[in-house]
This record gives C-alpha cells, structure tokens and sequence, in this order.
C-alpha cells in the first residue's frame, strides 16, 4: 500500500511534504559538530537552534540560534524570520567580541562550515527547480522516494535526496558539480521517534571536494518547548553598520 501511496504523488509534492512536516510544531534542538578536515586540527562547535510558528502573523517562522561552544564564540547569537508572503527571509547575528548585532540577510553561508540550510526544503528551493521521482527504492531499511532536482537555470543535476515514504525526512542526499561529479553526500542516522514523529540524532556529511568530514550530533529535541518570544527577536549590545 505504501508503494501506491508514493507513487500517487508528484515530486513536488513529496518536497512540500517534507518542508511542511514540522511546520506549526515549536521545537528546540542541540547540535553537536566536529569537522576534520585533512591536514588541518579538528573543529568543535555546539549550537542550540530554537524554532518558533507565529500564529496570525506576518512571520511564518522565527528561528534562534546560540553558540554553546567553542570559548572564543560562546554566545554569538543568530536570528531568522521568514515571511508568510515568501517575502525575502531577513537574518542578523551578534558579532564575537563586541557582541554588536549586524544584519546577515545578503551574506551567503560560509561555504567552509556545515550548513544545516542544505537539508531545508522551501518553496523558493521547489520552484527555483525541476523536480523529478527517478525510483522507490530502501535505504537501511526504510522505504524511500528518491528525487532528482535540477536546478532550472543551470539545466544540470544538482542534488539527488532520498526521503522516507513514511515520515517524509531526508535520510540522504548528494550534491553534484556542474560537470556532474559528486560533490557531497549527507547521511542521516540514528533514528530515534518522539510523539509519533520520527528524527535522525546523527549527520554524517562527507565534502569530496574539500576533503572535509563533519560527524554531527542532534541531541536535547523538545517538542513544543516554552520560549520567551523576546528571545527571537534581534537584539545586540548595539547595531553594527557596514
């Protein structure tokens, strides 16, 4: 039966299934990140990501980031809010040291770091793309669509993702270069199920290009936590300028 449920639905239907699954359900979750890079000393961080859904607001999701550790980013803190009218999202952070809050809403991610925006799914990544079923197939031991989606201005393969029929989670993806050779390959693991909601608590993502592995934990996940709304709102010791 589950087979003909997934074959009942488009690719980007699929997508949307996967962007909406946590949508209106506040959570809160530690990320625990080690980077080794060849020839380099290894890189620890640890972020708490806190996600809020306005209700009757102009804002469809507000999220929260703090910097656990390393010392030297200890409270570096990262703010996004996204629009119910797919307006442009806006971003700020406070910066290290001076603790000044600076907009980051036009500055693309660190291309070095691990970027948890990669597994996002949003309507700007659905439609900015041709998005096709390629095979229903198992990945250890789940049932999975497997997506191709390309990105419609560049007309080549960009990312390929494996996403559980049941859950609608991504449990792998791989990214391509233009040329076609693969880049990178995220890995999902360790699943573990909270109010009949199935997450993963480990990524494994392998940079081919880089020669950089990031082996990350998810730890602490809270569903429908207590927030303090101020917490999601941008505030800094002062507002820095460009």
């Amino acid at each position: 039966i589950r087979m003909a449920v997934g074959s009942e639905l488009s690719a980007n239907d699929v997508l949307e299934k996967v962007m909406n699954r946590t949508k209106g359900i506040d959570h809160s979750f530690q990320l625990s990140i080690h980077k080794q890079q060849k020839g380099k000393p290894d890189k620890y961080q640890t972020l708490k990501i806190n996600l809020h859904w306005p209700i009757e607001s102009e804002l469809s999701r507000m999220s929260y980031v703090e910097t656990l550790a390393p010392d030297n980013l200890k409270g570096v803190k990262f703010w996004e809010h996204r629009y119910s009218d797919d307006s442009k999202s806006k971003r700020w952070m406070t910066m290290p040291i001076t603790g000044k809050l600076k907009d980051v809403t036009d500055k693309k991610p660190n291309k070095n770091e691990f970027n948890f925006a990669e597994l996002e799914i949003t309507p700007e990544i659905i439609n900015s793309h041709t998005n096709k079923i390629i095979e229903e197939s198992s990945l250890n031991k789940r049932d999975v669509i497997i997506l191709e989606s390309v990105q419609k201005s560049k007309k080549k393969v960009l990312k390929k993702l494996w996403i559980d029929r049941e859950d609608f989670f991504i449990l792998k993806a791989e990214f391509y270069t233009k040329s076609g050779r693969k880049s990178k390959i995220i890995e999902m693991g360790d699943l573990s199920v909270k109010n009949d909601m199935t997450f993963p608590q480990s990524i494994h993502v392998e940079d081919l290009r880089k020669k950089t592995i990031y082996k990350v934990k998810i730890e602490n996940i809270d569903l429908l936590p207590t927030f303090n709304i101020n917490s999601f709102r941008p505030c800094g010791s002062d507002v820095e300028s460009d």
